[in-house]
């Protein structure tokens, strides 16, 4: 492994678990960036996304390079949902900047998860 992936590989974990603590301990921020209400049930949900990024960072950064792939591979994925979601979501209320930080946050995250696979 190149020492500019592995650089890129432990951004993408280490940026991604940060999203998700400050989502488990904050969790209204995440309808805060997305500039949407929470709802009766906005901290469950917005605990369910930032579990799964904790997951998905924990996979990327381990050591094995068959899990490390699997972390990565899953990160593209629900990046990929993610982006396209919250652009669906920008026609029914989330804001224009909730979607450039967040919609292109997921979006550049594809990208970068999918060059780490593939490089």
């Amino acid at each position: 492994m190149t020492a500019t992936r592995a650089r890129l590989i432990r951004f993408l974990g280490v940026t991604r678990a940060t999203v998700g603590v400050a989502a488990l301990v904050r969790p209204r921020l995440v309808y805060r960036c997305l500039g949407v209400n929470a709802g009766a049930d906005g901290d469950t949900v917005a605990r369910l996304f930032a579990i799964r990024e904790v997951a998905v960072a924990a996979a990327a950064l381990q050591p094995d390079p068959t899990g490390r792939r699997l972390g990565l591979a899953v990160g593209v994925i629900v990046d990929s949902v993610d982006a396209v979601s919250v652009a669906m979501g920008s026609r029914k209320g989330v804001s224009a900047t909730g979607a450039v930080l967040v919609g292109g946050a997921a979006a550049l995250y594809t990208v970068a998860g999918a060059y780490a696979l593939i490089s």
